[in-house]
């Protein structure tokens, strides 16, 4: 298990092949996929199994998992890795079960993955996308250091962009 970086209550992680069923679960809950692309089961696992098979590239971004420290439930999902819209571009992304929202955790997630990406990867910058009605996950990357900068045509469709630069918070 590689352990990607950790916080007081949180753990970001590697997925291992045992983790599948983990991954797949946030795909099939619809408060957890309302503002992202949806996916079918075969597309689920395909996903994860790329997800296991670039970690063999060493690049120290991906997709892993997020588990609560103090007793190792999983949280969710989380990502920091070359867009799919506009691949020079290091996107930042999460989702978290349900029972996890308006905890702090997400705020607390991007700071970490932040961190670690310009500290530990050597990132210069880093962008998020929401989608237009995820106000809640807006004032996350704002609280979390990014700034808006209108929008971008990433996932077919005009999304509110952010992003931040290595020493601007």
């Amino acid at each position: 298990m590689n352990i990607i970086t950790q916080t007081p209550r949180l753990l970001i992680r590697e997925f291992t092949a045992a983790d599948e069923a983990l991954s797949l679960v946030m795909d099939e809950d619809e408060r957890l996929t309302q503002y992202v692309k949806k996916r079918t089961p075969a597309e689920s696992k395909q996903v994860f199994k790329d997800t296991l098979k670039d970690y063999k590239n060493k690049t120290g971004l991906g997709r892993w998992g997020i588990f609560n420290v103090a007793d190792n439930d999983f949280i969710g999902v989380c990502m920091l890795k070359p867009s799919e819209s506009e691949g020079d571009k290091i996107e930042l992304g999460y989702r978290l079960h349900f029972k996890y929202w308006g905890q702090g955790i997400a705020t607390e997630l991007s700071k970490a993955l932040i961190d670690y990406g310009f500290n530990k990867v050597g990132l210069t910058e880093i962008a998020a996308v929401t989608h237009p009605q995820n106000a809640a996950s807006q004032k996350v990357l704002l609280k979390a250091g990014m700034q808006r900068f209108g929008e971008a045509f990433w996932y077919g469709e005009d999304l509110p962009f952010f992003r931040v630069r290595k020493g601007a918070i």
